[in-house]
């Protein structure tokens, strides 16, 4: 097989903290292959595929090591250097396109800025090529004339790949391609991928996916590769301990019914939504009990998070919605919501004890009464208590998700709505998040409106699931 990069030795450290991030990474890419990498949150995946490009930040710096594409060492490469690579040779398909795209240029425009980069090429020329991609990648050529707001998430998707292959580059790194698109849609893209047969990087946290397409996995853990093999042998014959926690499938308990009373809390009545003159939501009613959970399930764009956006007042009647939602609560605070984004749903310039007390402070509670609150909910949810003096950047994908949780259930709700509470997590994160729900639910006879694309998420975690399409 031919080596078509190889990371011998790597060492990668904060310069701040002197903290290796990345310890003694080597491995080899052969030409033709997928590889995958996989591991928790917080890992260095991320850090690992960014290393390549010279896309690492300021404060962090490869210390040892060489990375090798090629006959060049890309490890010392200057920036003006990798810029001739990046899009060219060497391709980078991102995790989120609405923050990778650019919101106020069309999507065509962004397509063809890449290939006018590397490329010195004529606007017929240019136009010829940009219809290859677009069917390439299953768009219609009118959609180019869109801005990125004006496709569906799966759409978005496809155009980052676009970009990513418009100069046919060697190595393709997809880093989270899928990440909060509905299971149909995740399938469909891998399976793309897998289909071009391109030499390429997949990181991913979707193991039953990457059990399919890649050719082999590497394992990270706290920095360290601590196995790479086939994918036939991580899966069915790991030799590490922690690979075989990643590859295990837990069985939880199903729900019973015993903690479900004829107490009504919820009842949605013939709501429909609309955003303009398109109509993404018709005639949907949901009646919900104390201690009950709903499930409500859909492809990306189907209008399940505008349905918890209704119910929690983020969107107003009648400008976009028409129906009638009953709430038989005494407070405002009774009705409580985890966002689909932790990250974006985190301010970013508070530490976490003061986002997850920020309600109660709202609500009239002193400082004492504050910090002994946040630091019990700090405490059941298995959070470190030193994390209430960090920031939301300083935390992984699994923490922040539980900081989401513990600002909610701080204010005591009878309704918890949850918007893909698990879409961004990797494998051993989603399952400790659904251990968890699934123990709140019982300490604190909360019920949960959990919207997802994932019908397995809401199979564990619902008594019943409302389909929409």
């Amino acid at each position: 097989m031919q080596k078509i990069l190889s990371f011998k030795n790597i060492f990668i450290t904060n310069k701040i903290s002197k903290n290796n991030l990345l310890e003694n990474i080597s491995f080899n890419l052969y030409k033709g292959e997928i590889l995958s990498i996989v591991g928790e949150s917080g890992s260095g995946k991320t850090l690992l595929a960014h290393s390549i490009l010279g896309l690492l930040p300021e404060q962090i710096y490869i210390s040892n090591g060489t990375i090798n594409y090629k006959d060049k060492i890309l490890s010392n490469l200057s920036n003006s250097e990798f810029q001739k690579i990046r899009g060219f040779n060497i391709s980078y398909i991102f995790q989120e396109p609405m923050k990778s795209l650019n919101p106020l240029q069309k999507v065509g425009d962004q397509i063809s800025e890449i290939i006018f980069t590397h490329r010195d090429i004529s606007k017929n020329e240019l136009e010829i090529e940009l219809r290859k991609l677009v069917e390439l990648v299953s768009l219609k050529f009118e959609q180019m004339n869109s801005l990125p707001h004006q496709l569906s998430g799966g759409e978005r998707q496809r155009v980052l790949i676009a970009m990513a292959l418009a100069n046919s580059p060697d190595i393709l790194i997809a880093d989270e391609p899928t990440t909060a698109l509905d299971w149909e849609l995740q399938k469909e893209i891998l399976y793309f991928i897998k289909n071009l047969k391109m030499t390429t990087i997949l990181i991913s946290h979707n193991l039953p996916i990457v059990k399919n397409i890649a050719n082999r996995v590497a394992v990270l853990q706290k920095g360290k590769l601590i196995e790479i093999d086939s994918t036939e042998n991580i899966f069915f014959s790991p030799n590490h301990e922690y690979t075989k926690k990643l590859a295990f499938e837990p069985i939880f308990n199903k729900l019973d019914y015993t903690n479900i009373d004829q107490i009504e809390l919820l009842n949605i009545k013939n709501l429909s939504i609309k955003y303009g003159k398109r109509e993404i939501i018709n005639n949907f009613n949901l009646n919900l009990k104390s201690g009950e959970s709903i499930g409500i399930a859909g492809k990306s764009g189907s209008g399940k998070s505008s349905i918890s956006k209704a119910i929690v007042g983020l969107i107003s009647s009648p400008t976009f919605w028409s129906g009638n939602i009953y709430k038989y609560i005494n407070n405002r605070t009774d009705i409580q919501m985890v966002f689909q984004d932790p990250f974006n749903s985190l301010n970013p310039r508070m530490q976490i004890g003061e986002i997850i007390g920020e309600g109660l402070e709202i609500n009239g509670l002193n400082k004492l009464e504050i910090k002994k609150a946040v630091d019990e909910v700090v405490k059941n949810l298995n959070l470190n208590k030193n994390i209430t003096e960090k920031m939301a950047h300083q935390l992984s994908g699994g923490e922040r998700q539980r900081v989401s949780i513990a600002r909610a259930i701080i204010m005591k709700p009878k309704i918890l709505i949850l918007d893909e509470p698990t879409s961004a997590l990797d494998r051993i994160s989603s399952f400790q998040i659904i251990e968890l729900l699934l123990k709140i639910r019982l300490d604190l006879k909360i019920s949960y409106i959990i919207i997802s694309h994932d019908r397995d998420l809401l199979e564990r975690l619902t008594h019943k699931i409302i389909n929409i399409s």
